[in-house]
């Protein structure tokens, strides 16, 4: 399974049309999104599902009511949501993150997040698409860890096979978390993004330039 992953693309229309050139020009399964799409412009969220029609995708803390109401009736929209995949794989989504200084539309508490992630149908055969990097995994700013306390323990009870994740721009990275590998997708407005390859449930990860 290959799959071209991005996260907080915010708008930026030129890294979206790059994008899109290398989609067009390679072989990918699934095109997974991982927030932060756009911090006011439905138009632009069309543009995403325009462009990538069979995408999977989860809102982050910046998308506003109107682009919520949009996205939300669109089958791509994975929030709160399970699918399967090939190769006996599924894929979990869980947007929004904790709770920040800058009153984005789309937080929750750490109360919130450990009830609602989970309750979801999370197992070692589940690609997690999330917004949020749990605490302490690629989520230092200014020497302070934002990254949520609920989701690294959703994620170490719940051991699922990889996780996807988004939100803090200034990191890039792949570690492991017990057995659950965390893929830090870096900021697509920079116009990057990851190529990830899941065979036989070992993943491979390159970061790429567009």
């Amino acid at each position: 399974m290959r799959i071209l992953a991005f996260s907080d693309i915010h708008d930026e229309e030129i890294a979206l049309e790059k994008l899109k050139k290398f989609y067009d020009s390679n072989e990918f399964d699934h095109v997974f999104i991982s927030g932060d799409i756009t911090n006011h412009s439905v138009s632009f969220a069309e543009d995403i599902l325009e462009k990538f029609p069979n995408c999977y995708l989860v809102p982050g803390n910046n998308e506003p009511l109107a682009v919520m109401e949009f996205l939300k009736s669109k089958k791509n929209f994975i929030h709160e949501k399970r699918v399967e995949l090939d190769d006996k794989l599924n894929l979990v989504g869980f947007g929004y993150s904790n709770i920040t200084p800058f009153n984005t539309p789309n937080e929750y508490s750490e109360g919130e997040i450990y009830t609602r992630f989970g309750r979801l149908k999370i197992d070692e055969d589940t690609i997690l698409l999330i917004h949020c990097p749990p605490y302490g995994f690629f989520d230092e700013v200014r020497g302070k860890h934002i990254g949520s306390t609920s989701i690294k323990q959703i994620i170490e009870e719940k051991r699922p096979l990889t996780v996807l994740c988004g939100h803090v721009h200034e990191h890039q990275g792949t570690t492991m978390l017990g057995n659950t590998k965390i893929i830090k997708l870096p900021a697509a407005l920079a116009r990057k993004a990851c190529e990830i390859t899941i065979t036989n449930k070992n993943t491979y990860v390159e970061y790429v330039t567009v």
